[in-house]
């Protein structure tokens, strides 16, 4: 575990809200590259208004999407110490999609040897440098050609998480099979094609999308089925 935690926790400097989007033109790889580092939000101590304003999306948190927050989001070390009436944005899953979790992977999330991984996964659904507007996330490109289907372009490939780098794309309904499915004008975020089900403003300057899947690359599973859990 020793190894695994130096892979994960790599400090990184708190970036300017401009950098909370990547351009579409923007590598997947770059998703890959960042896989291994977490953000380490600062524990300075809060002011009294910061302290306010933290406690305040903790109690809306715990009231409107308790699952996530005691199994997830709180996860994150100093989380609501690092909400200052500055721009943020959170990805929030449902209590229904908390609860459709795998058995195994609701163990491997709560088990206290898997704490830095569960912090990085948690990171995912956390962008503590900017409001990231729905309307900004569906802002479309006019300046590139449209697709061979018509479709213009989105003006951002993706967003800048604390956990890293989270693709996206424009949300698809229909079809059968997966062949056939239209675009619905809907917003989806990373691999797993979380899509955006509605959208909040809550305390000065933070927002939170309620998705309906958890936004962290698949990839970090593999993490934690490196830790075997008994009867799995």
């Amino acid at each position: 575990m020793m190894i695994l935690s130096k892979l994960l926790i790599v400090a990184s400097m708190a970036l300017p809200a401009a950098q909370a989007f990547t351009s579409p033109a923007a590598s997947v790889a770059r998703l890959h590259q960042r896989e291994n580092t977490l953000t380490v939000l600062s524990a300075e101590t809060p002011t009294t208004e910061d302290a306010k304003e933290g406690q305040a999306i903790k109690e809306f948190l715990q009231e409107n999407y308790p699952l996530f927050e005691s199994t997830i989001f709180s996860q994150i070390p100093n989380v609501y110490a690092s909400l200052k009436n500055e721009p943020f944005t959170i990805f929030c899953a449902s209590d229904a999609v908390m609860v459709d979790i795998d058995q195994k992977r609701k163990l491997q999330i709560s088990d206290p040897r898997n704490v830095e991984i569960t912090e990085k996964l948690a990171s995912y659904h956390f962008i503590p440098t900017g409001k990231v507007t729905r309307e900004r996330l569906q802002r479309e490109d006019w300046s590139v050609p449209k697709t061979a289907d018509g479709v213009a372009a989105l003006s951002i490939g993706g967003v800048l998480t604390a956990g890293g780098e989270l693709r996206v794309g424009r949300s698809k309904s229909g079809g059968f099979m997966g062949f056939g499915a239209k675009e619905d004008g809907g917003v989806v975020i990373g691999n797993n094609d979380a899509k955006i089900v509605k959208s909040v403003n809550v305390g000065k300057e933070g927002i939170i999308h309620e998705v309906d899947a958890l936004v962290a690359p698949d990839l970090i599973w593999r993490y934690f089925d490196q830790l075997r859990i008994p009867g799995f």
